[in-house]
């Protein structure tokens, strides 16, 4: 019997020990079983704050996965526009990407670019796009269903207005009549109405020559930095703060479901690395071209707390149910509750 014993035991040490091996080698055959080589296209210039992050990403990811995952970034838009992006890592023919979400195959994601007065200050939009945060998570069940990943949000900058003169009771949103340029979004357009203006979707490329020629009396959709390349042909900002403009990395979601959940991992914490960052700058980028918008000569106007605080509840009251046909209502009442309506 006692022999017996022994040689079970033997036999069950000896068992467990091959065991053991073929869960070590299955591992590190997993760990090596494929070697990518991914795209990154962006449209910002090469050498601009977004370009140096993407590439820090790219080498963080190739560095923490032993070169597992090598990502070449393309910068300046040389492979597509942000809304082909979109459709390209969607479709798998780019693996990744560093762009806005564009909503043409579900109007739901209008929600993802521009949802305005969502938040009205910093803190309030870091929490919400924070990993797991409440527009973190939103956006990225939304996008799971169109075949892609969200891995993080980028934070461009705090959107504003400029106009020729300082509008005329725009405190207290009573209508101006001047004409503004506003991006061919549904919220953009109701948004800009309710605050007080005419608005006129024109494209962005042509906004210049119309406000020249007097088609137009101003424009929204862009940060201070957007603001500064009308200051020939403007004389005020103003700081609505309407909505935080939101880039994403994000990639090809059938990619995703290949990977390890280690190299997974890498791929958020190397795009959240870069998040953090971006959250420490781009105040000072904003600050920084109002001050050149000051120093040209524009007069630059930051709303009070309780001015904005104002913005917000007649934007939340009077435009969010008008966007429940486009979005849908459960999405809006989900941001309603997210704002304590």
């Amino acid at each position: 019997m006692i022999m017996l014993f022994k040689r079970n035991k033997w036999f069950l040490n000896g068992f467990m020990f091959l065991v053991i091996l073929l869960l070590c080698c299955f591992s590190a055959t997993a760990l090596a079983q494929y070697q990518y080589k991914w795209r990154l296209p962006q449209v910002h210039p090469v050498g601009s704050d977004y370009d140096l992050r993407a590439i820090a990403f790219a080498d963080e990811v190739r560095e923490k996965t032993d070169g597992r995952i090598d990502i070449t970034v393309y910068s300046g838009g040389v492979l597509c526009d942000w809304v082909e992006c979109y459709e390209r890592v969607m479709r798998g023919d780019f693996e990744i990407t560093m762009t806005p979400i564009a909503p043409t195959y579900d109007p739901r994601l209008n929600v993802a670019y521009y949802m305005p007065y969502l938040f009205i200050n910093t803190e309030e939009a870091k929490k919400a796009y924070q990993r797991d945060g409440w527009v973190y998570n939103m956006v990225n069940d939304l996008l799971l269903d169109q075949g892609i990943k969200g891995l993080a949000l980028f934070p461009v900058g705090w959107s504003g207005i400029t106009t020729r003169e300082e509008p005329e009771g725009w405190q207290e949103m009573k209508p101006n009549r001047m004409k503004i340029r506003v991006m061919p979004l549904k919220a953009n357009e109701l948004t800009w109405e309710r605050l007080g203006y005419i608005p006129s979707t024109i494209p962005y490329a042509e906004a210049f020559s119309a406000i020249e020629r007097g088609v137009a009396d101003g424009e929204s959709g862009g940060p201070p930095f957007q603001g500064y390349q009308f200051r020939d042909i403007q004389g005020v900002w103003i700081q609505y703060n309407d909505y935080l403009e939101p880039w994403w990395f994000y990639m090809n979601l059938d990619l995703w479901n290949t990977l390890t959940a280690d190299d997974q991992k890498v791929l958020l914490d190397s795009a959240e690395k870069q998040v953090l960052g971006r959250w420490e700058v781009f105040l000072q980028e904003d600050e920084e071209y109002r001050q050149k918008m000051k120093e040209f000569g524009l007069k630059v106007i930051i709303p009070t707390d309780d001015e904005l605080r104002n913005f917000a509840n007649a934007i939340r009251t009077d435009v969010w149910p008008q966007l429940e046909p486009l979005m849908g209502k459960s999405l809006i009442d989900y941001c309603r509750e997210q704002v304590g309506l």
